[in-house]
């Protein structure tokens, strides 16, 4: 069963509240029967099954009122045989981001219809300067958490690479939470902290997670061998 985030204020916008009641309840119903990614096959005869007799609803009426002069919520394509819903997937997921895995389904099943758009920087000059703001407020976040010098390149790597992902940290303190995840599955090891950052950037994950044998194989051959000592031959 699929679980979908629904707004508890919905119905009192002004969109739902001046909805006829089998179009309100029609339009809940499109959020439910539409794929993860928006789309519903348009199929009048079901619906009406489930919204019940009592309710009737057609598709010239539907796209009027959902359809309005300032906005555009129902995309029709494929002549018609489906619809594309953008709200949901706003509502459901915020802006999508390509390097997050959890949008990369909506993602490639939207490029298949043409429907998907990136959401253009303002400029490149504007993107540079958010860009640049951003990387300042993770290097505030280090000082203000008082991270050691050996820690903190690597821990700063993390939070710039989840800003990338737009999985930021909400506060200091789910940041300062991270870096102690950070140090407990480092055993306080800045070697291995380094290792376990960069296994989880190398492997596109939200989080961190312990090293395995051979990381930790491979951190012990990365170590420097001690000097062979050799000893005078007796005469």
């Amino acid at each position: 069963m699929a679980k979908r985030f629904t707004d508890t204020n919905k119905y009192k916008k002004p969109f739902i509240r001046g909805l006829q009641g089998a179009y309100k309840l029609f339009w809940d119903y499109l959020y439910h029967d539409c794929d993860h990614a928006g789309i519903w096959i348009v199929d009048f005869d079901i619906a009406q099954l489930y919204i019940g007799k009592d309710m009737p609803v057609n598709r010239e009426d539907a796209l009027k009122f959902f359809n309005t002069p300032d906005e555009k919520r129902i995309i029709e394509f494929d002549h018609g045989t489906k619809w594309y819903i953008p709200s949901f997937v706003s509502f459901q997921y915020g802006e999508l981001n390509e390097l997050n895995r959890a949008h990369n389904s909506v993602i490639t099943i939207l490029k298949k219809y043409g429907l998907y758009k990136n959401k253009p920087l303002i400029s490149t000059l504007q993107g540079r300067k958010d860009k640049d703001k951003d990387k300042d407020k993770d290097i505030i976040l280090i000082k203000n958490l008082s991270i050691p010098d050996i820690y903190a390149s690597t821990f700063l790597n993390w939070l710039r690479y989840k800003r990338k992902k737009g999985q930021s940290y909400k506060d200091e303190k789910s940041t300062e939470l991270a870096y102690k995840k950070l140090l407990k599955l480092s055993e306080n090891d800045a070697k291995k902290a380094i290792l376990v950052v960069e296994k989880a950037m190398g492997n596109n994950w939200d989080g961190m997670f312990p090293l395995d044998k051979s990381d930790l194989d491979e951190y012990i051959e990365s170590l420097p061998k001690p000097k062979k000592v050799y000893e005078l031959p007796e005469k």
